[in-house]
């Protein structure tokens, strides 16, 4: 995984990243916008799945109240502005090559949540991708549909910067897959 800045333990209002939805008026502490937790995901009482006994690594931010699609889980993150922490569903806020993270929740319009970036992870792909994601570890890359990711086929050159890898098989249903993320911090 990419180096990602560490500093004390973050505040979890719910006690799980994937769940929080912080209205401004509840933010905790602002110092608090930007952090990353890591935890490790709990395993199941049968056979484990993708995602079961890995480490995930979140990080704190606020949803734009602008965007026009609105976060929903497996919906790819860019950032609406850096500085402030500010993420948005489309593409084209600071460009397509500026992810973000993923966001594992529906949050509300301009309340923090936390949106993963590295580990494995539901993402959420374009109706008819490049390459059909498997767990063979292809290239995923952020689309140009907003929320949206697209697969690249073996061997292919990443046109933009990867999310991570696929990690397992297409679910046809709704169009995601467990992706091993490993989202840079961009400064």
């Amino acid at each position: 995984m990419s180096q990602r800045p560490t500093s004390q333990t973050s505040w979890v209002s719910t006690g799980d990243p994937e769940t929080v939805d912080d209205s401004p008026s509840k933010l905790f502490a602002p110092e608090q916008v930007g952090k990353y937790v890591t935890i490790k995901q709990p395993g199941p009482a049968g056979t484990p799945g993708a995602e079961e006994y890995r480490e995930k690594t979140y990080r704190y931010v606020r949803t734009d109240s602008t965007m026009t699609v609105a976060p929903y889980k497996g919906a790819v993150a860019w950032w609406s502005n850096r500085i402030t922490f500010l993420v948005t569903t489309s593409p084209t806020a600071l460009g397509r090559g500026r992810t973000a993270g993923v966001f594992q929740s529906a949050p509300t319009l301009g309340n923090y949540c936390y949106i993963q970036t590295a580990g494995p992870a539901t993402v959420k792909f374009v109706d008819a991708p490049t390459a059909t994601p498997t767990a063979a570890g292809l290239f995923v890359i952020p689309s140009a549909t907003a929320g949206k990711a697209d697969a690249l086929a073996a061997g292919s050159a990443a046109t933009y910067p990867v999310l991570g890898r696929s990690a397992g098989a297409l679910n046809l249903g709704d169009n995601t897959a467990v992706v091993d993320l490993d989202i840079p911090d961009i400064p």
